[in-house]
């Protein structure tokens, strides 16, 4: 999810015509608002030139009609400004630091109550808890060096992305090892916890600098991206202007070896950081409950298993940070599991990396959608949990695996059908597979583009179906933390904002890619995300 845009050509299951499914190709295993302006503007490449060539390449590798692939690289050096052009994105640049901040503090000193920004107090009770230190640097960076390492290491499978038009229409290769390294993390992460090196509970302790050193290592990473790609000439689609050169990115493919930077840091950063936040706090919240309990005379049960072999206190972790522990193991699991599929997505394909991709995946989506365990932890320490009655608790645990089994298979028919389209799609068995994640014999509506349209599966049922269950999960989030405080509900306000804004830019670009072809779907396919009702 993180500004997770998975625009591109629709496909998927139902429709118009029938097609047996192509074979299966691994290549080898391995060790918000619409747009604000529609101002167009003409793109500077530095990566290469467009030819006829280029063009006829990028026909064949994509299977679209030469028509489509001329549409292709126009897309692709088109620069249309968003966000409200070089001022919008200056004010996020300098906003989204100041209210991660600001929320943060609320959360921290203030109990989830939002205060008063203007008031000189309020920050200086509250920046102690958010300056960088040493610890907090040690943690964040070793943590990314990591990561980079093991993506670059371990053994996984290699995957063609889409035919990148600026060049020459040649597909990048990836290598996909994000089911390796996720449980290489869960068991190194058990062992420095267990043997007492590293507990997890440190993550949390620390949390407020590791948020800031996140923010500064974001924006470095920002401005060093941007400053390396204009000095090697590896810059593309520039408009111009700095600060939205800045903002949107200038380089279109970063890697160092063979990390495509772009996707290890929007797969392997942000999700694995959030679920590790989630995992400090549900220990913590253990701890603080076991505590309690001693004080008050209570000793705790202790569980054993394989005839007493092991032994272990009783979780008395909150039912509602075990909701969110399981919703943010879901999504981290989801990510390393479909890892495959990433490589076809809009952010990958299209989108530069800039600040929008950077700074988000480095500490916007880690260190702002924590807030609801976050609030949830705080809740705990001042010896005021938060209670609901087994039947409120029972139905969230349902309405969330509910959202996410409609959000994971809605994805895996629409990047599975797209991948057997190019004979790229890989077969795996990563836990966990869920029915109807593939559909087999897919109907759609062919295009003069050459791309084609899904009209079928949950594609037949609403054209963001997986926005919709998205956003099922994310009000969930909240939802388990009760009513008393706004903070754990920025996550779904904000996503609904950068929902409405892909929405948008989805519809234009389509319909400025399909054209007829498009308006028919949208015929066939009448509802954006809630059947028969919008």
């Amino acid at each position: 999810m993180l500004l997770q845009s998975e625009r591109g050509s629709w496909r998927g299951a139902g429709g118009l015509r029938n097609r047996s499914r192509p074979h299966c190709k691994v290549l080898s295993p391995g060790a918000g608002t619409p747009p604000v302006s529609a101002h167009s503007i003409s793109s500077t490449s530095s990566e290469s030139s467009i030819s006829d060539d280029d063009t006829v390449a990028t026909s064949i590798k994509s299977g679209t009609t030469i028509e489509g692939a001329k549409k292709e690289i126009a897309c692709d050096s088109k620069i249309i400004y968003e966000f409200g052009g070089p001022v919008g994105v200056s004010a996020l640049m300098v906003g989204f630091p100041i209210l991660m901040s600001y929320l943060f503090i609320c959360l921290a000193v203030n109990h989830g109550r939002l205060q008063n920004p203007l008031q000189w107090e309020f920050w200086v009770q509250g920046v102690p808890t958010i300056i960088p230190t040493q610890r907090a640097i040690v943690i964040y960076l070793s943590f990314n060096v990591f990561q980079y390492i093991t993506a670059a290491t371990m053994p996984g499978i290699r995957v063609l992305g889409l035919p990148v038009p600026s060049l020459g229409g040649k597909q990048l290769e990836y290598l996909c090892n994000g089911v390796a390294t996720w449980y290489l993390d869960l068991v190194l992460v058990t062992f420095l916890h267990t043997s007492g090196w590293f507990p997890i509970t440190t993550v949390v302790d620390e949390i407020g600098p590791i948020m800031c050193v996140a923010m500064i290592w974001g924006i470095i990473v920002t401005i060093g991206t941007f400053v390396v790609g204009c000095l090697f000439g590896r810059t593309h689609r520039m408009s111009g202007s700095v600060p939205y050169d800045l903002f949107m990115g200038a380089v279109l493919n970063p890697r160092i070896g063979n990390v495509d930077l772009k996707m290890w840091s929007e797969i392997r950063i942000p999700w694995k950081i959030l679920f590790f936040i989630s995992l400090s706090a549900a220990v913590k919240d253990h701890e603080i409950n076991i505590a309690r309990d001693l004080q008050a005379g209570i000793s705790p049960e202790v569980w054993s298993f394989f005839g007493g072999l092991i032994e272990m206190d009783e979780i008395k972790t909150s039912s509602p940070m075990l909701f969110m522990l399981l919703a943010h193991c879901l999504y981290v699991n989801a990510c390393m599991k479909g890892e495959e599929c990433i490589p076809t997505t809009w952010d990958i394909f299209y989108e530069k990396w800039g600040y929008m991709l950077i700074f988000w995946n480095f500490a916007g989506v880690p260190f702002s959608y924590c807030y609801p365990t976050l609030y949830l932890l705080n809740r705990s320490h001042t010896n005021d949990p938060i209670h609901h009655s087994k039947m409120y608790t029972v139905s969230m645990f349902i309405i969330l695996l509910a959202a996410y089994y409609v959000w994971d298979t809605a994805n895996s028919q629409k990047n599975r059908f797209r991948m057997q389209q190019r004979g790229t799609h890989v077969e795996r068995n990563a836990f966990p597979q869920l029915p109807w994640g593939t559909i087999h014999n897919p109907t759609y509506i062919n295009t003069e583009h050459g791309n084609k349209l899904l009209t079928g599966g949950w594609w037949g049922i609403a054209r963001k179906i997986h926005y919709t269950a998205d956003l099922v999960m994310a009000l969930s989030w909240g939802l388990i933390t009760g009513f008393d405080s706004f903070i754990p509900y920025f996550y779904v306000i904000f996503f609904t904002v950068v929902l409405i804004h892909r929405v948008g830019r989805d519809h234009v670009h389509c319909k400025e890619k399909y054209g007829a072809d498009f308006d028919e779907y949208c015929r066939q396919v009448p509802y954006i995300f809630i059947p028969f009702v919008f």
